[in-house]
């Protein structure tokens, strides 16, 4: 059984790439730590001690836990606006969600919902698909009580809230290795063509020149991907390819991004002897590591240290006059100064 998108030679070459912080957000969720990839441990780690209130309750009831069910309604990850469309559109996107989408991506795989007979219709029988449905904890229904409308508000600040408290500290390297994925996939058309690019994107997923087959568990079809597919690159997603359809958008077909490990390898700088005599060990390598603005939080995921030595460090090197700080929105970087640059330019070489 499968599903497939179909699409003639005209619609594949209008194929786009897009990116989605949603989407990130919503497999760090999924995973519950139980990921097979160290950085998303640590961000779901990093949300239950970062995110405040009940935005992670809020998260957990829309969003199965990967093993536990397959479904997740896909108004919480929106088809991205291109590469780089900001968190806060795609948040206001979400909280926007008309009530009747709400409700039907809720009836499609909460039991004790509405069934849709064009949902039931891809199964076998009414009994595969009453068997697939989740049992629904109490609390989504008294969420769901409040209203449909609620429902997509609250997600969208829960999803802002672990954004903006665990992601965007990392957000420069997981665009960096998204961009680069696109790239890549890129090149794989120029060289090998399109047939290569989509059997290239993981498991469950084939061209046979006028489809593109997903291995599911039930059946159906895409009729109208007029304009291709929008393919999204994902560093948190593992497994089989994933899809998303609601014409007349056209379909979103999520993959595992190439070079993840980037997120938990990183490329520390060794300090010289010199700048390391001069300044300190650790105040020579975070000076190093500020060949761009950074916070506190990302210094400190870079360089392995506590946020408490960091900015110890920080504070140092900033009554030194080495580096000077600015708050832009709730962030707060430190950048070199000219006699900070002046130091670094020739104190040091990456270390892998």
């Amino acid at each position: 059984m499968a599903i497939r998108i179909r699409m003639d030679a005209r619609a594949l070459a209008r194929s786009t790439f897009g990116t989605s912080p949603a989407l990130e957000v919503v497999g760090v969720v999924r995973s519950r730590g139980r990921s097979g990839l160290p950085h998303v441990r640590r961000w779901y780690a990093e949300a239950a001690r970062r995110v405040p209130g009940g935005h992670l309750e809020v998260l957990h009831l829309l969003v199965p836990a990967a093993e536990e069910h397959p479904h997740v309604p896909d108004w919480l990850t929106p088809p991205p606006l291109g590469v780089d469309e900001p968190v806060g559109s795609v948040v206001e996107r979400i909280a926007a969600t008309p009530e009747e989408v709400v409700s039907y991506q809720l009836d499609i795989s909460v039991d004790g919902r509405p069934v849709r007979p064009e949902v039931a219709a891809q199964w076998p029988d009414d009994a595969a698909y009453r068997r697939w449905r989740r049992t629904p904890p109490p609390a989504l229904r008294r969420l769901v009580e409040e209203g449909h409308g609620v429902v997509a508000r609250r997600a969208a600040d829960a999803v802002s809230a672990l954004f903006e408290n665990v992601l965007a500290p990392d957000w420069a390297d997981v665009r960096a290795v998204l961009e680069a994925d696109i790239a890549h996939r890129g090149d794989v058309v120029v060289r090998q063509g399109a047939e290569a690019l989509l059997t290239g994107l993981g498991e469950g997923f084939t061209w046979t020149g006028s489809e593109a087959v997903l291995d599911r568990p039930y059946d159906g079809t895409v009729g109208w991907a007029r304009d291709g597919m929008l393919l999204v690159p994902s560093t948190v997603h593992v497994g089989p390819v994933r899809f998303a359809a609601e014409e007349p958008d056209p379909p979103v077909v999520i993959y595992a991004a190439r070079g993840v490990a980037r997120l938990w390898q990183r490329d520390v700088p060794e300090p010289d002897g010199g700048l390391e005599q001069l300044v300190g060990a650790t105040r020579a390598r975070v000076l190093l590591l500020l060949d761009e603005p950074r916070t506190t939080t990302e210094l400190s995921r870079r360089g392995g240290w506590a946020e408490a030595t960091t900015s110890y460090h920080l504070g140092v090197l900033l009554r030194a006059g080495l580096v000077s700080r600015r708050r832009e929105g709730r962030r707060v970087l430190y950048r070199r100064t000219e006699l900070g640059a002046a130091l670094a330019s020739g104190g040091g070489q990456g270390r892998g």
